[in-house]
């Protein structure tokens, strides 16, 4: 009798492995093996590690390929040695490169989900700008991604965080790419660099709550504004006030007046610059957006995604955290508004803390856990 109750557990066994692995072995139950796999790695400071049974030993190459005259070495994350797989240019955002803990920790997740994941240098980004060619380079990463023998052509895409989703954006939106993009994943992009703008000047998000931004947004914003002037001089005076000062007082905009000297040297165009970065009055918005510079509007043009929004045909997940501190999520939510909703994903969190802070789980947490669970599900379903 004991040896039959024996065998008789088991069978019952060796039936739930079968019927579990029957499960995984459906595009659903791929889907929710990869999601466990992939989202610690999305999560700063993640108290969980899951690891995929059935993944291999990653295989990462370095790569490099080229980008307007520049050339841009990356890191080519692949989840094993043969196969196609559905692929991804991965960028976490200004001052974060290939070999950064953070990127190599979502690279490592994402290729043990069954991602080829490649992680680019871009010169621009590792530099703490955000330029013009910045867009070529994402756009360039791609290009070269679709020459892989290891990646399945058509599900190709983006994933990125903070300035990096926006850029990517901009890249998908380029009719050199906009019909090859598969999919993007954007966590925290932002929507236009006026809006942007306009957040960094109140300290308020686009719903009126109030927001306050990281130092290194308004260092970036700022820069990158003097820099649309020609005069290397206006622009020394320019960051001496704006950019080249202490962290708090780039936080909380607290720019020192021009003195009378510096006021005298400056052009028409020099001085606009100057108050239009140091206006805290929205009444005064209509009046700096119908005058912006004409590199200033070159610069908006061509790295808001805003502008050519309308030619995004990528599959869209925007993951948008409520409390960031360096892109406000309303921006994201702009995003998510401008889109058909058949083409848009959207997320609103406050699970993602960040990177310095200890990430604690309470019982609270956990319709936002599953929320983002499903998040995730989502894109992974989308690849399958």
């Amino acid at each position: 009798m004991k040896i039959f109750k024996r065998h008789k557990l088991k069978i019952i066994f060796l039936i739930l492995a079968v019927l579990i692995l029957a499960v995984l072995n459906t595009k659903w139950g791929r889907a929710f093996l990869k999601t466990t796999t992939f989202l610690p790695g999305i999560v700063p400071n993640s108290p969980i590690e899951t690891v995929n049974p059935f993944a291999t030993k990653l295989v990462i190459k370095e790569v490099e390929f080229t980008s307007g005259g520049r050339t841009i070495n990356a890191d080519l994350w692949l989840p094993k040695k043969s196969g196609k797989f559905p692929a991804a240019v991965l960028h976490l955002g200004v001052d974060i490169d290939r070999k950064d803990q953070r990127a190599q920790r979502v690279a490592n997740a994402s290729a043990r989900s069954g991602v080829a994941t490649l992680v680019p240098n871009v010169p621009s980004l590792s530099q703490r700008r955000v330029l013009l060619e910045t867009k070529e380079d994402m756009i360039a990463a791609f290009e070269y991604l679709k020459t892989r023998p290891e990646v399945i052509p058509e599900k190709l895409g983006f994933i990125a965080f903070c300035a990096s989703g926006g850029l990517a954006l901009v890249a998908a939106e380029d009719a050199q790419v906009n019909e090859k993009v598969a999919f993007v994943v954007a966590i925290n992009p932002y929507y236009d660099l006026f809006t942007l703008y306009k957040a960094l000047s109140t300290h308020q998000k686009a719903n009126g709550s109030s927001w306050h931004p990281d130092f290194k947004t308004a260092e970036i914003y700022n820069r990158e504004t003097i820099n649309t002037l020609s005069d290397d001089k206006e622009k020394e005076i320019l960051s001496n006030y704006l950019v080249w000062i202490n962290r708090t007082n780039l936080s909380s905009g607290n720019y020192r007046e021009l003195s009378g000297g510096d006021r005298v040297k400056l052009s028409k165009d020099a001085s606009f610059i100057y108050d239009f970065l140091t206006n805290k009055d929205p009444a005064k918005f209509d009046f700096f957006e119908k005058n912006l510079l004409p590199e200033q509007q070159k610069l908006r043009e061509g790295l808001s995604p805003s502008t050519q929004i309308n030619n995004l045909n990528a599959k869209v997940f925007f993951l948008a955290d409520i409390n960031n501190v360096y892109i406000p999520y309303t921006e994201a939510k702009m995003l998510k508004e401008s889109l058909s909703d058949e083409n848009v994903e959207y997320l609103e969190t406050t699970l993602l803390p960040g990177a310095d802070l200890p990430w604690e789980i309470s019982p609270k947490d956990l319709p936002g856990i599953f929320d983002l669970f499903k998040f995730v599900y989502k894109f992974f379903l989308e690849l399958s």
